[in-house]
């Protein structure tokens, strides 16, 4: 009786859950977002708000997740040592520098991104910016708390940003605001929502070990960068190779698209839980050479995830359509086909994050960008098929999504020969 209660509190402070709750949330609330958005402005007129959450999704997380990333891996192994570790300037000196260039890159060349992807909506581009300036916000706050296993505040914060974005698409449909005041309800959110989650709180509670600075990455940031950057262009490339491809009559396929996109990859924010916590733990395992348990723990994650994506891929093939139709409204129906292929692309897409997240735990991270750049590239064997604009655009997302994810399942084989040889 005993080791059952032992079991059910150690399910119940298990991190995965609290994460989970708040990426229900979060999932929940951009389906509202675009929902209101779409059924407020009509598929024309909406199609810049799905473009700028795509690219928000794209480059946000791209350039900013490695600042999630860096600091809930050199945190979690520097506590795993028994020190509590402080986080340096490196973060900081990275975050200032993308913004730079984020700014620079909209001086130099806004006009040409407002007419390829904001047609309609020019005063986008700057609400991009600052959508993008958001980001670099939520993700340093969530590299901070995963760092320091405050997973609770991390779903919270993640719970919060859904809240505020559903308010405020609610707020704007009621009143029949333009498309640049959703984009801005992109930008507050999750900067008020990271602001709400760190009143009151101090990651430096456990007194026990060192204070030094927490063990820097042996790879250069700007791989992680490149992990970051390469893999979110894959994920998100489907609604901008429609916006930059699409005829002028086809220009309402982009907000289609990224709607259908939203449906047929439910299954990813299921993912998103178990990714949250899923490299702390192996940076841990790393750091105590334990290589038996970091074998078992990505192929666990990595039997789930094909679970995960197989019987999503089903659920969507049976049901997609009708949820669309629920959601947004006949409007903006895409085929069955198309969405079964979005959805398998997804499930091949989180195949590939396991494999990539176990190398990058080990320190492999050029290996990682190298694979995401391939995959990348294998997008364009999709792109040859000739078939609709729409139905080869879902072909190419597959195909580049298998080809990262056997480029990193290879590497990440002789990774653990050599470190099994090592040990």
């Amino acid at each position: 009786m005993g080791d059952a209660r032992q079991l059910m509190r150690s399910r119940a402070r298990s991190p995965v859950v609290p994460v989970a709750l708040g990426l229900v949330v979060f999932g929940l609330a951009n389906f509202a977002f675009l929902a209101f958005a779409a059924r407020d402005l009509g598929p024309a007129a909406s199609a810049p708000v799905s473009v700028m959450w795509t690219v928000v999704n794209a480059f946000g997380i791209g350039l900013f997740m490695p600042l999630e990333q860096d600091l809930a891996r050199r945190l979690s192994a520097t506590r795993a040592l028994g020190g509590r570790g402080v986080v340096g300037w490196r973060p900081l000196r990275y975050a200032l520098g993308a913004i730079v260039v984020i700014v620079l890159v909209l001086v130099l060349a806004g006009g040409v991104i407002g007419r390829t992807f904001f047609a309609g909506a020019p005063g986008m581009v700057w609400v991009l910016g600052a959508g993008l300036g958001a980001q670099a916000v939520a993700y340093a706050t969530r590299g901070l708390l995963a760092g320091y296993g405050a997973f609770g505040r991390y779903g919270a914060q993640l719970a919060l940003d859904g809240v505020i974005r559903t308010v405020g698409s609610i707020a704007l449909a009621a009143g029949g605001a333009a498309a640049t005041g959703y984009g801005w309800v992109l930008v507050a959110a999750p900067v008020l929502a990271s602001a709400i989650v760190l009143i009151g709180w101090s990651g430096r509670r456990d007194r026990t070990g060192t204070d030094a600075e927490s063990s820097p990455s042996s790879a250069p940031f700007g791989a992680l960068v490149a992990v970051s950057v390469l893999s979110q262009v894959l994920a998100n490339a489907g609604p901008m190779l429609i916006a930059a491809l699409a005829a002028p009559s086809e220009q309402a396929m982009s907000g289609k698209f990224v709607l259908a996109v939203t449906v047929a990859r439910i299954p990813l924010f299921a993912f998103a839980a178990v990714q949250a916590v899923f490299l702390p733990l192996l940076a841990a395992r790393v750091a105590t050479d334990d290589v038996g348990g970091f074998g078992r723990t990505t192929r666990t994650a990595l039997v789930a995830t094909a679970a995960l994506g197989s019987l999503g891929a089903l659920g969507i093939l049976a049901f997609g359509p009708f949820v669309q139709s629920v959601l947004y409204g006949p409007d903006f129906a895409v085929s069955r086909w198309i969405v079964f292929l979005v959805a398998v692309s997804g499930g091949l897409f989180m195949l590939a994050q396991v494999f990539s997240i176990a190398l990058l735990a080990h320190g492999d991270d050029w290996a990682a960008a190298w694979g995401w750049g391939l995959g990348v590239l294998g997008i364009g064997l999709g792109l040859l098929l000739d078939r609709p604009l729409a139905e080869q655009v879902a072909w190419a997302l597959c195909t580049g999504a298998f080809v990262a994810a056997v480029a990193h399942a290879v590497r990440l084989r002789a990774v653990l020969a050599r470190w099994k040889e090592s040990s």
